[in-house]
């Protein structure tokens, strides 16, 4: 073995093996599990699959479960941010505009009222979207800070990519419609 050792470069040979066959599998799976959902059991099964993969096989079985973390862990992930942030584009549109612009026909709430609205309460406003027909949905407030408020989404989007309960931001000039809570409906806690 020593003889072996002697050969030039058979050191730098053996360094590199140890870390592609020992060290660097381990390290590159702990960030590979990482593109997968918090949740996901695959997490820990496939970094207690590792040791059981032998040695001169697990660079190979790493790059395999990259190819798995990308299709199945993070492209849906880049699916719903692309949906969202790109393609559809989203964004709450202020009520007063549109009643500017439509003062005979658009109605909302005027000053008074919407300086009584308060956690509990529910809110009618409306998105505009990219490449789809807007649309308008329920929210129910969870925090006020003067006009801007913050809101849970009570109903379930057809064209607004948002999940159901989503918590929105929004403006209370944004409002276009209001339901006030009954004195038994406490409000939301927004969830941290």
């Amino acid at each position: 073995m020593s003889s072996v050792m002697l050969v030039p470069g058979a050191l730098g040979a053996f360094v590199i093996a140890l870390l592609i066959f020992g060290f660097l599998p381990g390290l590159v799976l702990a960030l590979i599990v990482r593109l997968f959902p918090k949740d996901d059991p695959r997490r820990r099964e496939l970094q207690a699959e590792l040791y059981a993969v032998p040695r001169w096989e697990r660079p190979f079985w790493v790059c395999q479960q990259f190819e798995v973390a990308l299709r199945l862990g993070l492209a849906p992930e880049i699916a719903w941010y692309w949906g969202r942030f790109v393609w559809h584009r989203a964004k709450v549109e202020s009520g007063r505009e549109m009643h500017k612009k439509y003062p005979d026909s658009f109605w909302v709430p005027d000053a008074e009222e919407k300086a009584m609205l308060r956690p509990g309460d529910l809110v009618k406003l409306m998105w505009e979207v990219k490449r789809s027909p807007g649309e308008r949905m329920w929210v129910k407030i969870l925090h006020r800070d003067g006009d801007v408020l913050i809101g849970r989404l009570r109903n379930w989007p057809v064209y607004v990519h948002l999940d159901p309960d989503a918590i929105v931001r929004f403006r209370i000039d944004d409002i276009i419609d209001y339901e006030l809570a009954d004195e038994g409906d406490g409000p939301e806690t927004i969830a941290a």
